[in-house]
């Protein structure tokens, strides 16, 4: 197919002008492309159209081309039929910057009834509360010292984390006191714990931990979701407790996700070793396993995908033929959003990859390649099969 001919398809669905057919061929078409040749046919649209109405400028339209291009495959499976893909996510996302009053009438994504409200994508957000019960707001703190607990200082890096530093000399004799870190909606936080230990906390979670740790163990609470590279120390193991259930460590890496809106709590082990225990029943993780304890207490152990699960550290959304329910809580709570199913739930499935630095109507506009159609009002999404 001649170069030119894939130039006209896309001037076509930049103007709302193209049928089913010709939509399907282009996706195809893009799919198995040449990227350098689509760059250069955007940058001739975008000089042959300089009249049109842009909602984002050249630049970062060209920012967004960069990035939507790496992206690993978007695919959406319903029934035996599969979209594919990068090239889906370059026309979605590209179709709403480069064209706003030629926008596809179909596309209901931003039709707020005329109210727009712009829902950014979650940042370093939390709360940490310290023994005494005073709350400190850490994306408004400064950076630096922001307390002194149990022999502990309490200081705010300029990378926007929190360690926990021990006062040599001092912290011998002091009681260890209880501190919790939290994440609301639409956030995430690093920690560095007393021991060395470091934590990344997903949005909508919690850890609570000691601002020293005494005795044979180091205990951590979880809720939510968190990932964990604890430091080494064989004669002092660490403990995470969730939901009743306990994850024995030595030093090594894994990801706890135990949200109380999640039917199944999953510890995925990357590297070292971990004992989960429910119970009087105990399983021993390799790494690459997964153990999923559901609601009736039974616990199996899997086969993880690590990539789907350690996706939102790296700034990612990553699914692979993941429902819409499971797709629409990631989105739900970094997006601090309702989602609604008024005419029931879709049975598609998800497989792709997508950043959680996007607004949300890039991320819905993505999606929207299955034929579910969103609705936005507020900070509501409306999801329609």
């Amino acid at each position: 197919m001649s170069d030119q001919h894939l130039h006209n398809l896309m001037l076509r669905y930049y103007k709302g002008a193209t049928t089913p057919e010709e939509e399907e061929e282009l996706m195809q078409l893009l799919d198995s492309g040449n990227e350098q040749v689509i760059k250069e046919i955007m940058d001739a649209i975008w000089k042959e159209n300089e009249s049109a109405t842009p909602i984002y400028t050249q630049e970062r339209s060209q920012e967004l081309l960069r990035e939507i291009l790496p992206v690993r495959k978007l695919s959406v499976r319903k029934n035996v039929i599969r979209w594919s893909s990068a090239a889906a996510v370059l026309l979605l996302i590209a179709a709403g910057g480069w064209w706003l009053a030629q926008s596809r009438k179909a596309a209901v994504i931003g039709k707020q009834h005329n109210k727009t409200e712009v829902v950014r994508p979650g940042g370093n957000k939390a709360t940490l509360t310290l023994a005494n019960g005073d709350v400190i707001t850490l994306e408004d703190a400064e950076n630096g010292a922001l307390s002194t607990q149990g022999g502990t200082k309490i200081i705010k890096l300029k990378s926007g984390q929190l360690a926990y530093n021990s006062e040599q000399g001092t912290a011998a004799g002091a009681p260890a006191a209880l501190n919790t870190l939290a994440t609301p909606r639409g956030g995430q936080y690093q920690v560095t714990l007393p021991d060395g230990t470091e934590v990344w906390l997903n949005s909508a979670s919690s850890i609570t931990f000691p601002t020293k740790f005494t005795g044979n163990a180091r205990e951590v609470q979880v809720k939510g979701e968190a990932y964990f590279e604890v430091a080494a120390n064989a004669r002092q193991p660490f403990l995470v407790k969730t939901e009743g259930m306990e994850v024995q460590v030595l030093g090594t890496s894994f990801n706890l996700m135990a949200y109380s809106d999640e039917k199944i709590i999953r510890t995925t082990l990357v590297q070292g070793a971990v004992r989960v225990a429910k119970d009087n029943r105990n399983v021993v993780l390799q790494p690459g396993q997964q153990a999923r304890l559901d609601a009736d207490g039974g616990m199996k152990v899997v086969k993880a995908d690590l990539e789907s699960t350690l996706a939102w550290k790296n700034g990612l959304f990553t699914f692979n033929d993941a429902t819409i329910e499971e797709v629409m809580r990631q989105i739900s709570r970094w997006y601090d959003m309702e989602v609604v199913y008024p005419e029931g739930i879709p049975h598609d499935l998800f497989r792709g990859e997508m950043f959680r630095s996007e607004q949300i109507t890039s991320v819905l506009k993505i999606l929207e390649a299955s034929g579910v159609n969103f609705r936005v009002e507020g900070r509501k999404i409306i999801v329609k099969p």
